[in-house]
């Protein structure tokens, strides 16, 4: 377990953190990235357009509490049935069976590397090289793919885009900055605030209420003002500290939207997180409720995450120590 000292300077150094001009500034260049591939993109998937594409940020760019270690995070939605339905069908054993079969035949020449070197014809090359798209058939993984062919023609040659499912991470010093990572999820979006995440077929899409979520935020910051943003600020670092990952932004923000808003007032903030740390460490937090979705807890909730709670205690136990 991590040991670091927690002090009164520590905690309102991290609560007075500034980072608007940066995060500004690699927003703005996020979205232009963005903007540039998925327009080149569109000239080729009949799903896309620029009026059915939403940049949605999920984690603390939505209230303002990026600290040192934050990423930038955003759900790319797309508001299409057809891509819905297609990631989200089950397709039989078979049928992918069949599919490895087809591809690995249509590419055969290319596995055998014992046979004599022959010259290929350009129109065998030109059909390999030729872009397919099946609109029966493309799913939000595929989409994930091409997008990240595209984003690599607008960015300089020494940025990484590295693909996990339908997750996007972008790392590029020269284009962003030393230690900026973007992270883009590719989602698919009903149109009233719903962002549908696809985590496989076993537990299939797992739905984010934004609206929900940004509702409850707006009103805590309304009635206990600043202090709210500069809470998160303080235990998104300390959790970043003793476990060496940020914390998921639900599970916190529901934790600190459900503290009475008499502890968010005192002389100093030190003072509000000392009443904030003591409240949590009395109560417990399995009847927390989720402000992704109020009709579970925090623990109830698969969008709070599944290890949340465990780290998040781990910092209660390291301030009481």
């Amino acid at each position: 377990m991590a040991k670091f000292n927690i002090s009164k300077e520590l905690i309102t150094t991290i609560a007075e953190q500034e980072n608007i001009k940066y995060v500004n500034s690699i927003s703005k260049k996020t979205n232009q990235l963005l903007s540039n591939a998925l327009k080149k993109l569109s000239a080729q998937i009949s799903y896309l357009t620029m009026d059915n594409v939403i940049l949605q940020p999920v984690n603390e760019l939505m209230t303002g509490a990026f600290v040192d270690n934050s990423s930038f995070i955003y759900f790319l939605g797309i508001k299409n049935a057809q891509l819905e339905i297609n990631t989200g069908r089950k397709v039989p054993f078979w049928q992918t069976l069949k599919e490895k079969f087809k591809l690995a035949w249509r590419n055969r020449k290319n596995y055998k590397r014992k046979r004599k070197k022959k010259k290929k014809k350009n129109e065998e090359l030109e059909e390999n090289k030729k872009y397919e798209f099946d609109p029966t058939k493309y799913t939000i993984y595929n989409l994930t793919e091409d997008l990240q062919n595209a984003l690599l023609e607008y960015l300089s040659e020494s940025s990484l885009v590295y693909r996990f499912g339908n997750q996007l991470q972008i790392i590029g010093k020269d284009d962003f900055g030393a230690n900026t990572r973007i992270i883009i999820y590719i989602v698919n979006y009903d149109g009233n605030n719903i962002y549908k995440y696809y985590s496989g077929k076993k537990e299939g899409f797992k739905e984010i209420n934004i609206k929900s979520r940004f509702d409850a935020l707006e009103n805590k910051i309304s009635l206990v003002g600043e202090n709210f943003v500069k809470m998160i600020k303080i235990f998104n670092s300390l959790y970043y500290n003793v476990n060496n990952c940020m914390p998921n932004q639900i599970f916190i923000e529901s934790i600190l939207c459900s503290c009475p808003n008499d502890l968010f007032y005192g002389k100093t903030i030190y003072n509000c997180f000392i009443k904030i740390v003591n409240y949590l460490n009395i109560n417990s937090l399995k009847n927390v409720k989720s402000i992704n979705n109020p009709d579970k807890t925090i623990y109830q909730d698969g969008i709070c995450g599944e290890n949340s709670a465990y780290g998040f205690n781990k910092v209660l136990n390291i301030i009481a120590e």
